[in-house]
């Protein structure tokens, strides 16, 4: 017999079959589903509940349903259809984490998930071209965050996306703010993040904080930029120095470009540590205060 929660799973794979659904009518009903799934698992006082849930909706199909609403061209879709999507990617990223793919544990993670993080950055540059969905942008900034904390292998393909490269080129400086704030939350939230990526991996999340500082003339986006690269030194310790090395100027630029803005201690901080192999600083003595907070 089938537990409440299964058979909400049931129902709503039940009713995802209806051909007569329009795209607006299946994101509200993915919506309704999976929160009523979700919520009479969560009042269970059995925590495995919440996981079995989770797992029946990728078993079922539901998640990948899911997918495909996120990644439907905005043409197709009427109407007031920006926060449906944005809350169903809030649902869908959930979903993924604490989920027990079972046998299909490899496709779960080569097949699946990259499909996720593809439709959540595509959702991300359709919201980053509307003024009005500046909330809803961040939203699904940080459904992005909250797969990566999990899934920390993703990190490459989030920096490397082609939907990731059209947010970063946007002249918005609340866009590129959040674009940093992503890295800073998921850096910050989990601890050993930085440390299971690649080199290579790493190497591209400076790009982007470095990135930021020679093109951007924001200074809270500036402030952003060098504390990522800061809390990666708290985090990484040696193992950076040698990448971080490779921005060649990078501290001539912060000298010239960003003294003046308001931080200049973070800014001293980063120069040091950059010269660093001249005997100035070392990446043990970076010390970076986590309580700061950026609009």
């Amino acid at each position: 017999m089938e537990s409440v929660e299964e058979a909400v799973v049931s129902e709503l794979k039940k009713q995802l079959q209806d051909e007569d659904l329009n795209p607006e009518q299946k994101i509200n009903l993915l919506n309704n589903g999976i929160n009523k799934a979700l919520n009479v698992a969560a009042v269970q006082t059995d925590s495995s509940v919440l996981t079995r849930v989770k797992s029946q909706l990728y078993h079922t199909g539901v998640l990948s349903q899911c997918v495909r609403a996120l990644s439907l061209d905005p043409i197709r879709l009427r109407g007031n259809w920006t926060g449906a999507a944005a809350t169903l990617a809030q649902l869908t990223s959930s979903c993924c984490v604490g989920v027990d793919p079972g046998k299909h544990s490899k496709a779960f993670h080569r097949l699946f998930l990259p499909s996720v993080i593809d439709s959540l950055l595509s959702l991300a540059s359709q919201l980053m071209r509307r003024v009005e969905s500046s909330s809803l942008f961040r939203k699904v900034m940080d459904s992005v965050s909250w797969l990566l904390r999990a899934h920390t292998q993703l990190t490459t393909q989030v920096l490397s996306s082609v939907h990731y490269e059209r947010i970063q080129m946007c002249d918005d400086a609340t866009v590129s703010l959040l674009c940093v704030q992503l890295w800073i939350q998921t850096c910050t939230a989990s601890r050993d993040f930085l440390s299971r990526l690649s080199d290579d991996s790493v190497l591209l999340l400076l790009n982007e904080a470095v990135g930021q500082l020679a093109v951007s003339s924001d200074s809270v986006v500036g402030r952003a930029s060098v504390r990522l690269i800061l809390l990666m030194a708290n985090q990484l310790q040696l193992r950076l120095q040698p990448l971080l090395l490779s921005f060649r100027g990078l501290d001539n630029l912060l000298d010239k470009d960003w003294r003046g803005q308001g931080f200049d201690q973070e800014v001293d901080q980063l120069i040091a540590l950059i010269q660093s192999d001249r005997g100035t600083m070392s990446p043990s003595q970076v010390r970076l205060d986590t309580s700061q907070s950026f609009p």
